[in-house]
């Protein structure tokens, strides 16, 4: 890997893994509880101590088993949180801390029946060992160097992502019942690029693309890692991990270690992997499928979702890589007609009856990050009437009555208890709420027998999966299909017949039984994942994925059942492929003991700095090298470091420290920086040390709803600065203290955009400052900048419009940083006041899906065409200066090391007017390399 490209690569990398976590996004009144081992922390609030000791307990005895990575048991600190809907968990370095986000997901498809505690410990402390056991060698000399931050930077280049998380994976699937690795709907995807009739590159695969279905590396992660253990045993990882971390081979080691130990390198070896998964799935599902696929022919990527039966047409959601997903209908004569888009939800699952769709959106609190919502919502397809029933709740799953009078839904509680509760579908007020005793988590129920039943598949902490009859009356369930380790999907009801989807072979197919659950028959024989289903009068379509995306097929129902195929229970039908010889106890989470532990109050302030990390930054013309910290609970930040100044030789050292534990966050800074110098003759310098302090607040508030990400933030500091000329400087200040504020205030709205969208088709963002002096030193600066965005003339096209101006004291008592976006192709004006207006026409020109060495990929080639027009005033005779051009822009979107997104390009600027500061210009070439892209990101 070339040297520049591997700097890239490690200063992304730095601010990728530090930004991991939402800082300050609990309230100050959560009361947190810990429990503290030798190996792990684990931070609770009081409604999860269940919650927190099933951890604690589990991971002690994963803990206590020898681990192929090494023997290295570090110490982490472990957040359980309980206010977020999103099923998510991550490990991070900066500080090094994990955090499991505590709602179970509502899709058993997706992550499988296991319980999501269990999951989320068996899968993420993978990490944390895959994290201490990676220190060494090289690794641990950047660790030494940058601190966490440093070690999480090479070894992120050293390992790729796929081991990351296929490691995990294989891991909580060796260690339980379950697992993604068990989960048929977990290999849809590559099984479906198995049909193809050319098969994808590796970094084709690796990086992704605009145009064509890609599976993650997730999934490609388990294949290659669990192919790598099954073929050359279970130390095999732990030994080419060590060779990577090590740096045994300084280009690409991961790969260079593959093939000094099995002859292939990381493309041979994922070539290798996924012929042997291919080869078991040619022998292990060969169903006779008798179902017609009704879905439009199409050359490019469209995806049907949750098929509702409505007469002789069909409801479903559609996206595509071009369009946001939205509801359609389906008629009888193939057409297909729009009806509405829903907005951002946490699962995307709708219910369809008699003209109404009901379905859920997420809101967010305004300032509180981990505190989110699902609220319900219906939709009238015939007045085209939209209502929020619900606010500030958290339900899952809803599904209309057959009178459309009443809704049952799936909620959540923030103790991690769900229960079943009947709604009022016309107030959305909560009319029934059914007992839960057991602590099943309850997924996609639905009415029956005149809506004085719901049927619904439950998981329960065993992690195993049952189909369940519900009396609205009682609220005692009735389990009609017992609880086994397969996963069970949504139910839905034709007479006296019950259908769902399930994971009892080595597809995911329909499934049907009489309301006792005697004589379940499999009624489809899909070659792949069955995702959604519904049953018409005569006739079941299906969805079924594809590399296309989910496509619908349909069959008779009368050759549904004539085909059909009986199903013992308890028996299995998989593959071996599906029940791999990992070399663990597989039973570790089923029997892991319920240990007794010492719970203590946990301060949100503790290690109030913590310095993890001490990096370099460069960004020319200032190289720094700072030391960095955050605290475990992330209400604190801190920065303390040294820049160089290369343009004035000067030398500055400060730091910062953010508390964002209350409502505003509180910021105060303090630098002091020697011998800054300005020209202000020929061959004289002004050259002075300046001390500068500066406190204020910031308050952040998320206003995000339907199909808009949405939110503003309001900030006011006070800054105190004195200047003292040097000894040797020539000139001296008149003014040598300034006080002044700051005040900003910035609004961001952007439309959902889809997959090829360059820019939302309709955002704004607009940003505003002023600062101005409170002493006798006049200083002030007047900044405010609008863009707009619309859409073009095509689909994936955008206007985008930028209107900005700036005011600014031109005494030179003191100079504010100037942030103007001048007309493009001109060098910084001369003036009092300017504004601009831009306009750009956006428009990609190519998906190449083409890379070279594993170490740059294409996957779109955009161009922009642009008009600048800008005027400028100065002097008190209000001289006016006209700074107009046009030009193109060339925009390469691309990945670095397989992992990395990076954008850069070309300028072309034709001037219509002179440059003030060059006359003689008139056309101009740039480079577009925006190397601060790389800090963010």
């Amino acid at each position: 890997m070339p040297k520049r490209l591997l700097l890239a690569c490690l200063v992304i990398i730095l601010f990728k893994a530090a930004s991991a976590q939402q800082f300050g996004a609990n309230r100050p009144t959560h009361k947190w509880l810990q429990i503290n081992t030798d190996t792990i922390r684990v931070i609770f609030p009081g409604h999860l101590t269940t919650e927190g000791i099933r951890v604690a307990s589990l991971l002690r005895d994963v803990s206590a088993q020898p681990v192929n990575l090494g023997n290295r048991r570090g110490k982490i600190n472990i957040v359980l949180q309980n206010e977020t809907l999103l099923a998510n968990g991550y490990v991070q370095m900066g500080p090094f801390r994990s955090e499991f986000y505590m709602t179970p997901p509502p899709n058993s498809m997706d992550l499988g029946a296991m319980s999501w505690a269990d999951q989320l410990a068996l899968h993420e402390y993978r990490h944390v060992l895959q994290n201490v056991n990676a220190r060494k060698g090289v690794s641990k000399l950047f660790s030494i160097l940058g601190g966490e931050l440093g070690q999480a930077a090479i070894t992120n280049i050293a390992l790729p992502n796929w081991f990351w998380e296929g490691d995990a994976v294989l891991t909580e699937t060796a260690l339980s019942a379950q697992g993604r690795g068990r989960l048929p709907s977990f290999f849809a995807g590559f099984r479906a690029l198995s049909r193809l009739p050319q098969a994808y590159s590796f970094m084709k695969i690796r990086n992704g693309s605009l145009k064509d279905y890609v599976p993650n590396h997730y999934e490609l992660g388990y294949i290659m890692t669990s192919y790598g253990q099954l073929k050359y045993g279970k130390e095999f990882w732990g030994n080419v991990m060590d060779d990577a971390v090590r740096y045994k081979g300084v280009f690409y080691p991961f790969s260079q270690s593959l093939k000094r130990r099995t002859g292939m390198n990381a493309a041979a070896f994922s070539r290798a992997s996924l012929d042997y998964y291919e080869e078991n799935w040619k022998e292990n599902s060969k169903e006779d499928n008798d179902a017609t696929m009704v879905s439009p022919s199409s050359k490019h990527y469209e995806d049907y979702q949750w098929i509702q039966a409505d007469g002789e047409d069909w409801i479903v959601l559609k996206q595509d890589f071009k369009k946001i997903p939205a509801f359609y209908r389906l008629k009888r004569n193939g057409a297909e007609e729009k009806l509405w888009a829903p907005g951002y939800n946490f699962d995307n699952y709708f219910y369809y009856n008699r003209g109404k769709i009901v379905y859920t959106e997420s809101r967010n609190h305004p300032r509180w990050g981990y505190e989110d919502y699902s609220v319900i919502r219906i939709y009238d397809v015939a007045t085209k009437h939209l209502v929020q029933l619900t606010r500030k709740s958290r339900y899952f799953s809803p599904a209309l009555s057959s009178d459309n009078q009443q809704i049952v839904a799936v909620e959540s509680s923030d103790d991690m208890k769900t229960q079943l509760v009947i709604l009022n579908a016309q107030t959305g007020e909560q009319v029934r709420k059914l007992e839960n005793p057991d602590n099943w988590v309850y997924t996609y129920p639905v009415f029956a027998q005149n809506n004085s039943v719901i049927y619904t598949t439950v998981r329960n902490l065993s992690g195993e999966m049952a189909l369940v009859e519900v009396p609205v009356e009682t609220g005692q369930a009735k389990i009609i299909i017992p609880f086994g380790t397969d996963a069970l999907g949504p139910v839905r009801i034709k007479g006296e017949q019950l259908y769902f989807t399930a994971n009892f072979k080595d597809v995911t197919n329909i499934y049907a039984t009489d309301l006792r659950g005697e004589n379940i028959r499999q009624v489809s024989h899909a070659d792949n994942y069955v995702s959604s289903f519904a049953v018409g009068d005569n006739k079941i379509r299906y969805s079924e994925f594809t590399a296309g995306g989910n496509k619908i097929l349909e069959m008779p129902l009368e050759t549904a059942f004539a085909n059909a195929e009986s199903i013992q229970l308890h028996r299995s039908y998989h593959g071996d492929w599906l029940h791999p010889k990992l070399g663990r106890d597989s039973s570790t989470a089923v029997n892991a003991a319920a240990y007794s532990f010492d719970i203590k109050k946990y301060r949100q302030t503790k290690g109030f700095f913590n310095l993890h990390s001490w990096i370099p930054t460069f960004d020319d013309p200032d190289y720094s090298y700072t030391i960095y910290g955050n605290n475990v609970l992330n209400t604190t930040e801190t920065a303390i470091g040294y820049t160089y100044n290369r343009n004035e030789e000067s030398h500055k050292v400060g730091g910062s420290l953010t508390y964002g534990g209350w409502f505003p966050y509180l910021t105060t800074t303090a630098d002091y920086t020697f011998r800054r110098n300005v020209l202000v003759s020929k061959q004289n310098y002004l050259i002075w040390n300046e001390f500068k302090w500066g406190g204020g607040l910031g308050v952040p508030i998320n206003l995000s709803s339907g199909k808009f990400s949405r939110g503003m933030s309001l900030s006011a500091n006070y800054n105190y600065v004195k200047r003292n000329a040097t000894n040797d400087s020539k000139y001296r200040f008149n003014i040598d203290q300034i006080q002044y504020y700051s005040l900003g205030f910035s609004f961001n709205n952007q439309r959902m955009k889809a997959r090829q969208n360059i820019f939302s088709h309709f955002g704004q963002t607009l940003y505003v400052q002023y600062n101005n002096s409170l002493n006798e030193a006049k200083a002030a600066q007047l900044f405010a900048r609008l863009d707009l965005y619309l859409p073009g003339f095509a689909r994936n096209h955008n206007i985008v419009i930028n209107l900005a101006y700036q005011d600014i004291d031109t005494s030179s008592t003191y100079r504010f940083t100037d942030n103007f976006s001048y007309a493009r192709g001109y060098n910084s004006p001369y003036y009092d006041h300017i504004y601009k207006i831009g306009v750009n026409y956006h428009f990609p020109v190519a998906y190449p899906d083409w890379g070279f060495a594993n170490a740059l990929y294409f996957t779109r080639i955009r161009g922009n065409i642009f008009y600048d027009y800008s005027e400028g005033t100065s002097g008190s005779q209000a001289l006016k200066t006209r700074y107009n051009s046009v030009g193109g822009e060339l925009y390469f979107d691309t990945k670095l090391g397989n992992a990395l997104p990076f954008t850069c390009g070309l300028r072309f600027s034709h001037l219509l007017n002179d440059d003030p500061q060059d006359a003689g210009l008139s056309n101009k070439f740039d480079f577009i390399l925006p190397l601060q892209q790389l800090f963010s990101y």
